[in-house]
């Protein structure tokens, strides 16, 4: 990566753990006043943006208050110009767009913009667009507030050497996503990537139920309990009625053709009433890319199905889920026409904790999918399962062909746990060529095995083709998979980037009591049953 140190000195590092998110804010009249006036519009942002680029200003220093932009007067980030709030934390920025549902203002970054940053400011229904570039220089996105956001928060197409770290991404119901399989001009997500290349999503919030904003505050970087604060301002000084539940994105990230993208130490959380349906899409959704790593990250929220699961992984290759906690989540690898390529390879599921704690409230009514796409790690071949996409819909049974388009997909060392009551998750191989499987007997479980007194004691066992034993089920009446001798005894640690193995999972998962409150997560650190 060309991301290096540097940008380390960007990072808003000024929020210590001493102001807590929940402390009653200083809201005197003066500071509030500046939020009220409605003379400073795009035009205004405009002319300082113009005024810097004249005189050689590398940043516009934003002082306390807000802007008023508009959907139709974009705001040019001129060359050699940055945008930085002087007040972020307790007395920020705003940046207010349209109060329609539909129309979002605009930052437009063009392509001439080398080095730029956009820091700690409030984007209220306004977004960031990045012009394609080649030019190589890193730039970032640091420590911002983005309520709503049009159809991405952040946009970048062609672009190279981004980095994203330290901001918060919300979208209330009212701006959900409506389109129910989304693309890149149609979605609502945090940050949406075309043919991005050697970029870095780090740090991030994206959605979150407001009432739990206390729980979240010790449990992230210094950068983005800043935000917090940022946001603490808005709701207590400025009055702002915001609604509590703020995840109703269709996507965290959304990342199209994309190559050398990391995502690390973010929390994604659909935090929503578990059983709402809308456009949703997945926590990361990932269509024809190469070098993807995926790593501490929390999920939770994102219900398993068709939009749902942690990661979708729509035709990749060399990507690395490693070390995250998906709470009633998935990895899913899906071979399909809508990407560049159709193959699926060097996929590496290594040491994460997958935790069930919905059943079949949120359950697919297709009863003969059941541990077949659903599963906590899933592979499947859409393109061959339709005989060449010829027919639809696809195959479901055991006489699906084999895969051509899927090799080297290795699961390694992942802890499966499950709420009381239910069955855990079982690793589902789909229709891969089971000369491409490479899953160990470390895949284990925390809570009782699917079934208990089995012979295979802790290790997950495999769901292939469909297969299950005949009359065969769980003690909450699930399917149990047929057995066959796929687990290797070969030690796979080496599938695993040296930089990435032994890697901590990282503690927001404290923060969080799903199932509408009524189901605490469980310690990642819990052992293999015996």
């Amino acid at each position: 990566m060309k991301l290096k140190s540097v940008i380390v000195g960007l990072l808003l590092s000024t929020a210590t753990s001493a102001l807590a998110a929940a402390a009653d804010l200083a809201c005197s009249e003066d500071a509030v006043a500046a939020y009220t006036s409605t003379e400073n519009t795009a035009s205004t942002l405009q002319g300082l943006i113009d005024e810097a680029a004249l005189s050689g200003d590398p940043v516009v220093n934003l002082f306390p208050g807000q802007f008023i932009l508009s959907a139709d007067e974009p705001v040019q980030l001129k060359p050699g110009v940055s945008l930085h709030a002087t007040g972020f934390g307790e007395n920020p920025t705003i940046l207010t767009g349209p109060k329609e549902a539909n129309l979002t203002a605009t930052i437009k970054v063009p392509a001439k913009n080398k080095g730029w940053s956009i820091k700690g400011i409030v984007f209220d229904n306004v977004n960031i667009e990045i012009e394609p570039h080649t030019n190589g220089d890193e730039s970032s996105v640091l420590g911002n507030l983005f309520l709503n956001g049009g159809r991405g928060s952040i946009i970048s197409y062609s672009g190279e050497n981004l980095y994203i770290d330290g901001n918060v991404f919300l979208r209330d119901f009212e701006h959900r996503g409506t389109v129910l399989i989304p693309k890149n001009d149609t979605t609502n997500a945090g940050v949406v990537f075309q043919t991005q290349k050697s970029s870095v999503v780090s740090n991030n919030i994206f959605g979150m139920d407001l009432r739990h904003l206390d729980d979240v505050y010790p449990h992230v970087a210094p950068q983005v309990q800043t935000v917090l604060t940022s946001l603490r301002f808005v709701q207590q000084c400025l009055g702002r009625d915001l609604d509590d539940q703020q995840g109703f994105l269709a996507s965290g990230v959304q990342m199209y053709f994309s190559n050398d993208i990391t995502i690390r130490e973010n929390i994604l959380n659909g935090t929503l009433p578990d059983t709402i349906t809308y456009g949703q899409d997945h926590a990361i959704s990932i269509v024809g890319s190469n070098q993807t790593y995926i790593y501490q990250n929390f999920f939770g929220g994102w219900q398993i199905g068709d939009f749902g699961g942690a990661t979708r992984f729509t035709s990749a290759v060399d990507a690395f889920v490693v070390s995250n906690y998906l709470a009633n989540n998935a990895v899913m690898m899906y071979a399909a026409v809508h990407a560049d390529f159709m193959q699926v390879s060097n996929m590496v599921v290594h040491n994460n904790f997958f935790y069930k704690f919905l059943g079949e409230q949120v359950a697919t009514k297709d009863k003969e999918l059941d541990g077949w796409l659903y599963e906590g790690v899933t592979f499947f071949d859409f393109y061959t399962a339709r005989l060449n996409y010829t027919i639809r819909p696809p195959i479901w049974n055991s006489s699906v062909p084999i895969s051509p388009w899927g090799w080297h997909i290795v699961v390694s060392d992942n802890k499966f746990g499950a709420a009381d009551g239910l069955d855990p998750n079982v690793i589902s191989l789909g229709n891969l060529d089971l000369e491409d499987a490479l899953v160990d007997r470390k895949n284990c479980y925390v809570t009782d095995p699917l079934v208990p007194g089995s012979s295979e004691g802790a290790t997950v066992p495999i769901v292939w083709r469909q297969t299950f034993e005949p009359g065969i089920f769980t003690r909450y009446g699930g399917k149990v998979p047929k057995h066959f001798d796929i687990h290797t005894d070969k030690d796979l640690m080496g599938n695993t980037p040296a930089h990435l193995r032994n890697l901590p999972i990282p503690s927001f998962w404290k923060a969080f009591t799903l199932a509408n409150d009524t189901i605490p997560m469980m310690d990642p650190s819990a052992a293999c049953i015996a």
